[in-house]
C-alpha cells in the first residue's frame, strides 16, 4: 500500500510538470475574467546618500468605479519584468502575475487572504505638524514619523474619500510593512529616510483616469497556494 501511494504522488507531480494536470487548492476561487474603469498613477524615487538618483519605479492601480476590486501594476518597459496584483474582494483571493510584457508567458498564482483583527493591525504612528501644501489640487497636511532607524513624512488629505488601497501607500508595498497609519485620510506622498542617508520618495501624479483595463485569467495555468496570508502583504 505505502508503496502504491508513492508511486501514485510520483505520476502526479509528472502530469502536474508537463502542464496535463493541475492541482488547485481548495477554497481558492476566481473570476475567469476582471474589468477595471479608472486608474491612479504613481511613481517612486529612490536616491543614494549623496541624492543621487539611483532608480524610478512606476505603478498604476486599476480600480473599479462601481465595485471593490483593484489590481496593482507594476510598468515597465523592460520584458518580462511586470508584475500585477489583482485583490478579489468577493472571492477574498489575490491572483498575483510575475514576468509580464512583450510576449512573455507569466507565471501566475492564486493564493487566499484573510484581514487580520483591528487588534492585529500593525498602525504605523505619525504625528501632525503644521505644513500644509496643494497636491494635484487637494489641501495636504504634513505628518512626520520614526520607526526603529528609519523616518520620514507622509501627506494626507481629507478631500478624498476612496481607500489606501487605490494610493501610493499600498501601490509602494508600505501597506506590507505597516498595515494601516494612525490617521485617516488619503496618503498622496511618503518620504522614508534611514540613517545611512537612502531616501524614498513615494508621489501621487494623477488620480481618476478613465481608462478600460482587461484582464482574461480564462485559459491561463493558474499556480494555487494553500495557506491563507495577510490581506496586506499583497
Amino acid at each position: 500500500m505505502k508503496k502504491s501511494m508513492i508511486l501514485f504522488v510520483a505520476f502526479l507531480a509528472v502530469l502536474t510538470s508537463h502542464g496535463q494536470l493541475q492541482l488547485k487548492a481548495p477554497g481558492v476561487n476566481w473570476d475567469e475574467s476582471y474589468g477595471f474603469d479608472q486608474c491612479n498613477v504613481f511613481r517612486v524615487e529612490a536616491y543614494a546618500k549623496n541624492n543621487e538618483l539611483m532608480r524610478t519605479i512606476h505603478f498604476k492601480t486599476h480600480y473599479q468605479s462601481d465595485g471593490n476590486n483593484f489590481v496593482i501594476k507594476l510598468v515597465t518597459e523592460t520584458k518580462g519584468s511586470g508584475m500585477e496584483t489583482i485583490l478579489d474582494k468577493k472571492n477574498e483571493v489575490a491572483i498575483q502575475i510575475f514576468g509580464s510584457g512583450g510576449g512573455v508567458v507569466p507565471y501566475y498564482n492564486a493564493g487566499a487572504y484573510k484581514f487580520p483583527e483591528e487588534e492585529n493591525l500593525k498602525k504605523l504612528e505619525i504625528l501632525p505638524t503644521s505644513e500644509t501644501k496643494d497636491i494635484l489640487g487637494y489641501a495636504c497636511k504634513k505628518y512626520t514619523y520614526t520607526y526603529k532607524k528609519i523616518f520620514g513624512e507622509v501627506w494626507i488629505t481629507d478631500q478624498i474619500t476612496t481607500t489606501n488601497d487605490h494610493g501610493i501607500f499600498r501601490a509602494a508595498k508600505m501597506a506590507a510593512l505597516h498595515n494601516t497609519l494612525s490617521v485617516g485620510g488619503f496618503v498622496m506622498e511618503m518620504t522614508t529616510e534611514d540613517a545611512k542617508g537612502g531616501k524614498t520618495i513615494m508621489k501621487t501624479i494623477s488620480l481618476k483616469n478613465t481608462e478600460t483595463y482587461i484582464i482574461d485569467l480564462k485559459n491561463v495555468k493558474m499556480n494555487t497556494a494553500i495557506n491563507k496570508v495577510n490581506y496586506y502583504t499583497f
